[in-house]
């Protein structure tokens, strides 16, 4: 494989940079379980992604995966990404770049890690990396999102929340205005990603009341990041004046501070360059 330099051309650097500061932020912030527990959400995620219609027209061989899990754990803070853009300039379509590619480190990185060959600093690190790529070349990846127009927002409580008024008004107030919106009170974490997959939401709303919920917002942030990634995430709820800058440490893309105002601030955000 060629391996040129990075073709800045072929990434979205907004997102490829909002992702690579926020997994920083992560670590800086919360503690090393916290991050752990992220890490293995994101390998997770990408580890066991299945195509949407046809499979990939060739799966890298074993050798080029030790490769590309080489270069991700390397000193080298960029070779995992020349390596995913040369794939690319060298004809992979999205679906190998995906299901294959990242994909396969994914699974290959999350073996390593059971069977600790790797520290969890390095395989936090790669996966932070690997996360980034995908988030740069979401374009690419998310090639339907033309299609996704007019599809319905979804407001869905945080895991674990009870309080549940909060969530009713704001549903019943954006559904007064005209919007198209879905609840989603009482599911659980992989029960909002899996409704997310089959419904693709042109905004997602995660409301959240405590402090405590941080860990479970970036998480499931993360999620959404890879299922959905083009959708645009808002964090809202009384979380959001009790932890300054949630939106950034959870990676959202904004938060809704209060009800008045909320539906004028959600349309300037889904109107938004993606």
């Amino acid at each position: 494989m060629a391996r040129g330099p990075i073709d800045s051309e072929q990434l979205d650097r907004s997102a490829y940079e909002a992702a690579d500061a926020h997994f920083r932020r992560v670590h800086k912030t919360l503690p090393d379980e916290a991050v752990e527990t992220l890490a293995r959400e994101v390998v997770r995620r990408l580890a066991f992604r299945m195509p949407r219609s046809a499979p990939p027209d060739h799966d890298p061989t074993p050798e080029e995966i030790d490769m590309l899990c080489a270069d991700l754990l390397s000193l080298d803070e960029t070779a995992g990404d020349r390596f995913i853009l040369n794939a690319r300039r060298d004809g992979a379509s999205p679906e190998v770049i995906y299901l294959g590619y990242v994909a396969g480190a994914a699974r290959r990185l999350g073996e390593m890690w059971e069977q600790d060959r790797v520290s969890f600093l390095e395989v936090t690190l790669a996966t932070g990396r690997l996360y980034r790529i995908i988030r740069g070349l979401r374009h690419v990846i998310d090639s339907g999102w033309a299609a996704l127009d007019g599809k319905p927002t979804l407001f869905a409580l945080a895991p674990d929340e009870t309080h549940t008024l909060g969530i009713e008004i704001a549903t019943d107030l954006f559904r007064r205005e005209g919007w198209d919106v879905e609840m989603s009170v009482g599911e659980d974490h992989d029960s909002i990603v899996a409704r997310t997959e089959s419904n693709r939401y042109q905004a997602v709303v995660l409301v959240a009341n405590s402090e405590g919920m941080v860990t479970q917002l970036v998480r499931l942030v993360l999620a959404l990041r890879i299922t959905q990634p083009m959708t645009k995430i808002v964090v809202a709820g009384n979380i959001v004046a009790q932890v300054d800058g949630v939106d950034a440490l959870t990676g959202a893309d904004a938060s809704i501070t209060e009800i008045e105002g909320a539906v004028e601030m959600l349309r300037t955000i889904t109107a938004q360059k993606h």
